[in-house]
């Protein structure tokens, strides 16, 4: 073994001479042991100690194989359990992997398999416990996100959620294996055009925002396919985020934005009025002393300088404007309100 430290074994086995015999050899594989005849003391032996598989039979006088596995995994579900049993006993053997054993092996047990199935069960047990620590430190992520996560199976039934999914969704009583439909109350969570199934789909990840109407709660909802070792899609991620707040900084970014368009529109505009509509007026002062006021088109001058001063008027208003406010027009469109939009402060 090229380990500082040697993984640590416990073995059980209520005869004695099998006993010494699997201690010696698995010493001899570089292993520590710690043996116990008595299955029933080989719980608080288990817990008293830090050991990387346990090793049992599975014929036991008080206690058989199978419900020691079911007792150790009570207390560390990671921990792989290999059963011994001899040719009568295989279909509980059977019955015991199937409860969470990691193999058995049939008695007499050949070294070289033995030690195969050891380094097998320890690589895969680090493996696991890898994955656990990593799904661990993203569970933690994403706590810190505040975000909520949810994992789907393919066939879109929730296999997991996290605290803050539970708490978001109001969802009181989780359990695995139900359809998201039926977990997840309608309108919080962006079904017609639903993440998930086009992650399914495309295979990609997908994004949409998503807004409740009946809340105004905005979601960043994202889904992650989840692979196996062959590629294929077996689970989704969805990961949704408030941007409830994001969202209405962009809108009032939007409304600054619209506001400082008017504003130089109003300006530019009043501008370029002016200067035509002063000479058009002042044109119009010196024709009233040039016409007589029998003229029949004296009136008409005179209609037409009120119209320019009134012209002259609106150009103030124009230049006068200081947020965006519309108002209907023609049943179908919007127009600035330029009554209001000159005299009224808006906060954006």
């Amino acid at each position: 073994m090229n380990n500082a430290v040697s993984p640590n074994i416990l073995l059980v086995d209520d005869d004695y001479n099998i006993l010494q015999v699997m201690e010696i050899r698995l010493k001899l594989m570089g292993y520590q042991v710690v043996t116990c005849l008595d299955p029933k003391e080989a719980l608080s032996v288990f817990e008293q100690g830090n050991f990387s598989i346990v090793l049992t039979d599975q014929r036991m006088e008080g206690l058989r194989g199978s419900d020691l596995v079911n007792e150790i995994h009570l207390r560390d579900p990671h921990v792989p359990i290999i059963i011994m049993t001899a040719y009568g006993t295989v279909d509980d053997a059977v019955e015991s992997v199937r409860q969470g054993a990691y193999t058995y092996l049939q008695k007499p047990v050949d070294t070289k398999e033995l030690e195969l199935h050891i380094k097998r069960a320890l690589g895969d047990s680090a493996e696991e416990q890898r994955l656990t620590q990593e799904r661990h430190i993203w569970e933690r992520i994403v706590e810190n996100m505040n975000a909520a996560l949810i994992v789907l199976n393919s066939d879109l039934t929730v296999d997991w959620m996290n605290a803050i999914a539970q708490s978001q969704y109001k969802i009181e009583d989780f359990s695995r294996g139900q359809l998201c439909i039926e977990v997840i109350p309608q309108g919080i969570l962006p079904c017609a055009s639903c993440p998930v199934k086009q992650a399914l789909l495309s295979g990609k990840t997908q994004s949409i925002e998503h807004h409740n109407y009946k809340t105004d709660q905005w979601l960043l909802v994202t889904a992650i396919p989840i692979h196996d070792l062959q590629r294929n899609i077996i689970q989704v991620a969805e990961l949704a985020q408030d941007i409830t707040e994001i969202k209405r900084a962009q809108d009032m970014l939007l409304e600054k934005e619209k506001l400082k368009g008017v504003i130089e529109m109003a300006g530019s505009a009043a501008h370029e009025l002016s200067q035509p509509m002063q000479s058009i007026l002042g044109w119009g002062e010196l024709l009233r002393y040039r016409i007589n006021e029998n003229d029949p088109n004296f009136k008409i001058l005179q209609s037409i300088c009120r119209d320019i001063e009134k012209l002259g008027d609106l150009v103030t208003r124009i230049r006068n404007v200081t947020c965006h406010v519309t108002k209907n027009y023609l049943g179908n469109i919007n127009i600035i309100d330029l009554d209001k939009a000159s005299t009224e402060k808006k906060h954006v």
